[in-house]
């Protein structure tokens, strides 16, 4: 497994993952409005994460394969975690989490977690700092990581 920095040559390859990976667990977690919201985020988002004024953004490959992606703005607040499906398991999202963690400055990390994802952040040492929310349909856990 190799993780390294995103090109904006992977933005094509990037959108791809992450769409298959919502589309098979995030977007059944969602009704119709926020299945919407999301899917019509996915570029935009993505394409922001490519800026490396404010963002960290990492891929990981195997065999040349893209087959991860992770993202950290202002090195504080982790905006995207995906993983292939066929890795899911693998501990390919925990190797991923700990290079965006070491990258991180700050004494918190923040994200906001989607509800099929919560137990793999609470086993990385997150901890929610509030219930359930749902904005546009988008239903997510905020949560937390605190430097030791």
């Amino acid at each position: 497994m190799n993780i390294e920095e995103t090109e904006i040559s992977d933005l094509g390859l990037v959108v791809d993952l992450v769409t298959r990976i919502s589309s098979a667990n995030i977007l059944p977690h969602f009704n119709e409005q926020g299945q919407v919201t999301f899917a019509s985020k996915i570029l935009p988002d993505v394409e922001t994460a490519f800026d490396k004024t404010r963002f960290l953004s990492l891929k990981a490959t195997k065999d040349n394969e893209l087959v991860g992606f992770g993202a950290i703005r202002d090195k504080e607040y982790i905006t995207h975690l995906f993983v292939d499906v066929h890795y899911q398991g693998s501990g390919l999202g925990k190797l991923l989490m700990k290079h965006m963690l070491a990258l991180s400055t700050g004494r918190e990390v923040r994200l906001r977690a989607s509800v099929n994802a919560v137990n793999f952040y609470k086993s990385q040492g997150f901890v929610a700092t509030g219930s359930e929310l749902e904005v546009s349909g988008i239903r997510f856990v905020p949560m937390v990581w605190v430097r030791t």
